[in-house]
């Protein structure tokens, strides 16, 4: 496990954005993490296994010999980046994650980024049989996709087949509305023109509706609570590289373990009040 410190006074990150937060760290405090160390700024489990279904299903666990609950990451590298958010959950809580990631093929049931991938189908397929043999306490994955200037995001069909397969099984589904994705790298583009610089910054209504495509749909099954953490990537007017004196995008597209290690609290408060678990006290967004 690759372990992402949680933000102090100089670096509140995504906590900025709560209700009532008020910076008392120092005034010159650097960003973090450093331009030099951010491409490897990125979350994971080491303790892997090949799944016996094949099709290159390989299943990660934290260690817990006796786990609260057990919480099962899978899709792409979207869902699979909160690691660095429910890590610390789980250390503190006695939760076991258990990821199953495949880069370029988010959980449904069809090749959503490469038409016709039947390597990603079937490593779809294995992933739902898998986790309907372990029943984990919930399922965390991805919601939408293509959160793009233009307002092009949306919550394809196979995703939603996905869900109903595990509401068929009886397990709850957490799925979390995608960040943005840009054209540029909005840290490189901090690190040489400024944080504030207007042009490193997108208006937030050119990426995001003002409500989510999932909220739409007519055939999403009860066993699926969304979250949507847009208000912690993009203030009321617009979505900066920079919060709270953390770097949010690892690149053009995945949020830097920093910044999600940021959001534990946030993500914490969420899945308790969606799932209906017992939640400790935890910030309200701004």
């Amino acid at each position: 496990m690759h372990t992402i410190p949680v933000g102090d006074r100089d670096h509140p990150g995504a906590m900025s954005r709560t209700a009532g937060f008020e910076y008392d760290g120092a005034p010159d405090a650097p960003l973090a993490p450093s331009f030099i160390s951010l491409p490897e700024d990125w979350a994971w489990i080491d303790n892997c296994e090949d799944s016996p279904r094949g099709a290159e299903l390989q299943v990660c666990r934290t260690e817990s010999d006796e786990p609260e609950r057990r919480i099962v990451i899978v899709g792409d590298s979207h869902p699979t980046q909160f690691i660095a958010a429910l890590e610390p959950i789980a250390q503190r809580r006695n939760w076991q994650l258990i990821v199953m990631s495949r880069g370029g093929c988010p959980f449904s049931v069809d090749s959503e980024i490469v038409p016709d991938d039947a390597a990603c189908r079937d490593w779809n397929a294995a992933a739902a049989d898998e986790i309907i043999d372990l029943q984990p306490d919930a399922v965390f994955t991805t919601a939408t996709r293509e959160v793009r200037v233009g307002l092009t995001e949306y919550t394809p069909p196979g995703f939603v087949a996905q869900w109903q397969k595990l509401d068929q099984a009886n397990i709850p589904v957490f799925a979390v509305r995608d960040n943005p994705r840009y054209d540029f790298d909005p840290s490189a583009c901090a690190e040489t023109n400024g944080q504030d610089a207007p042009e490193c910054a997108t208006a937030r209504a050119d990426l995001l509706a003002p409500e989510a495509p999932y909220t739409q749909l007519d055939d999403v099954p009860p066993n699926v609570s969304f979250g949507d953490f847009s208000d912690y990537y993009c203030t009321a007017d617009v979505c900066p590289p920079v919060l709270g004196n953390v770097l949010i995008y690892l690149d053009n597209n995945h949020v830097s373990a920093t910044y999600l290690s940021t959001m534990s609290s946030i993500v914490e408060r969420a899945l308790d009040t969606a799932l209906g678990w017992p939640e400790p006290d935890a910030p309200e967004p701004a």
